[in-house]
């Protein structure tokens, strides 16, 4: 049941980004090769974000504890 749902968000995300892709290109006039471009930059963007946010979770991870678990001492 729950692959079902996941599978059906999938869709109707990806139908809904086409729908919006679509819109900017044939209603507003925006080149579709600029918006693949900025696609691209944002993806890269994304990716960066989350690359440096798991690195920095997994260096406090491994950074020795104190014995004080509070600031005020």
């Amino acid at each position: 049941m729950r692959a079902r749902q996941r599978t059906r968000t999938v869709l109707l995300a990806l139908a809904a980004s086409v729908a919006l892709f679509w819109g900017a290109v044939d209603i507003v006039g925006v080149p579709a090769a600029r918006l693949g471009g900025q696609l691209v930059w944002v993806t890269l963007g994304v990716g960066v974000v989350v690359i440096a946010s798991a690195l920095a979770g997994w260096l406090l991870s491994k950074r020795p504890r104190s014995g004080r678990h509070s600031a005020d001492g």
